[in-house]
């Protein structure tokens, strides 16, 4: 007996995923609230390492 397949996103385009309209995309991306706040959270993230970083290396340069 055949297994059905697991059903595929829909596309957001009509030509199929070849021809999908990124703007609509963004869009829908952008509009998600949890997906903003993620991003939000990972830039918070990336500039508190690079911030840390830079703090070590300067510490590191004061006690040498």
């Amino acid at each position: 007996m055949a297994e059905k397949s697991k059903p595929r996103r829909p596309s957001i385009a009509v030509g199929g995923p070849r021809h999908q309209d990124h703007a609509k995309m963004n869009a829908r991306i952008l509009g998600n609230a949890m997906a903003v706040q993620r991003w939000n959270d990972q830039k918070v993230v990336s500039r508190t390492r690079a911030k840390a970083q830079r703090e070590w290396e300067n510490l590191i340069v004061v006690t040498k």
